[in-house]
Parts: structure tokens; sequence; C-alpha cells
């Protein structure tokens, strides 16, 4: 009898711990962010022009960005997840003027922005301790980086003025990994706070054509994230 009743608490077992590593589960997290971008080639090309002119730079790598993920437990330590990820928008800036104080101007500027967006998706690895779960993750995205290139100029000498202003515009679509670390915070069975840290890498890495210049407008997001998952 006791033979019997030790065989069916360790079939019992055995049949609850299958049935949760196959319990599949799924959530939803919205996050907003934080990005800050390595700077392209391209940007530091333009700042460098003016440099050597004595002219003027303005550079802002810092975005705001968001994104959506929905992910399905498939372990009770690893997660699929499929996303779509916003990093915003930099802008790199450079210009030069000049006045002789008699009426003689010149001046002129170059602008350089960015816009990344992409769809992708992440296999995480995670660990829960009580209310929190620390993860890891590693990923990879289509991510789509628009350029925008603009350029302005004016000059004033004897009574002659002109000015011009030209705009053109390239969009790179390109796979690009990325990694991340993170931690998520049980409020509810249901409801948790997220807070990742996650690098995208190789964004835009292909040259494009501008006037005649061949232009990288390769770079790295460092991008950090807080926001609410709803487990299902």
């Amino acid at each position: 009898m006791l033979k019997k009743t030790l065989l069916a608490a360790v079939a019992l077992g055995l049949a609850a711990t299958a049935v949760q590593a196959n319990d599949i589960s799924g959530y939803a997290t919205y996050s907003v962010g934080h990005g800050i971008a390595s700077k392209p080639k391209a940007a530091k090309e333009v700042q460098s022009f003016y440099k050597e002119f004595g002219g003027s730079t303005t550079t802002d790598r810092a975005s705001a960005g968001h994104k959506i993920v929905v992910g399905l437990n498939v372990h009770p330590y690893i997660a699929l997840e499929a996303q779509y990820t916003n990093l915003g928008k930099t802008n790199y800036k450079g210009s030069f003027a000049d006045n002789d104080g008699a009426g003689n101007s010149i001046g002129f500027s170059d602008k350089l922005n960015l816009k990344t967006s992409g769809f992708g998706g992440n296999v995480v690895g995670k660990y829960p301790i009580q209310d929190f779960t620390v993860f890891a993750k590693a990923g990879y995205h289509l991510m789509r980086t628009k350029g925008t290139f603009k350029e302005n100029g004016a000059v004033s000498f004897a009574g002659f003025s002109d000015s011009f202003s030209n705009s053109n515009s390239k969009t790179v679509s390109k796979w690009a990994p990325s990694v991340g670390i993170g931690a998520a915070y049980d409020m509810t069975p249901e409801l948790s706070v997220v807070a990742e840290y996650e690098r995208y890498q190789g964004l835009a890495n292909k040259k494009v054509n501008i006037d005649g210049d061949k232009l990288s407008f390769k770079h790295n997001v460092d991008f950090t994230s807080v926001g609410l998952r709803y487990t299902f």
C-alpha cells in the first residue's frame, strides 16, 4: 500500500512538472525610452568641414523613443518576442557665417537628421526571484533609417544678394542585431513594471548617394526604457 502511494505521488509530481514545463503564456509590453546614438561618419565629415573653416557645429545624439513587444513564455526560463521599435531622431549641424560690417555677408549651413524604426524578434533568457524577474535577450531587427540632408546658404556683396536651399532624403533598410538586459517587478499576477537596457548595433550599415557623394549613416543606439507589461 505504501509503495502504491509513493508511486502515485511520484507520478502526480512528474505530471505536474510536465504541465508546468509546457504551460505557455503570453504578454504584451509598451515602453518609452531614451536613446543615445553614436555619430555616423556622414555627420563627422560634415562637421569636420565646418570646423576647418572656423564655423560652429551642434550635435543632438539623444532622442525619445518607444517600443511595443508581444511575448510568448515557452518555458519557465525562456521567452520569444516580436517587437516594433522606434528609436526617435538625431540631429547634426554645421554652420558658418561672416559679416564685414559694411553690408557684405556670407553664411551657409548643412544639417543631417536620422530617424530609425523597425520590426524584429528576440530570444529571452529569464530567471524569476520572488516578485522580480531578471532577464537577458538577443535579437535581430529589420530597421529602417531615413536620413535627411539639408543645405542652406546666403551671400550679400556690393548690392548683390542670393540664397539657396536644398534637401535630400535617403532611406536605408538593413537587418541589425541587438542585445539587452533588464528586470521586471510583478505588481499583480497580470501587471508588471519593466526596465531595460538595449544596444542596437550597426544600424543603416550601407552607404548612400547624395548629390554625387557617398555618405555612411551607419551608427549604434543605446536604448534605455521603462514600461508596463500585461501577462495573459
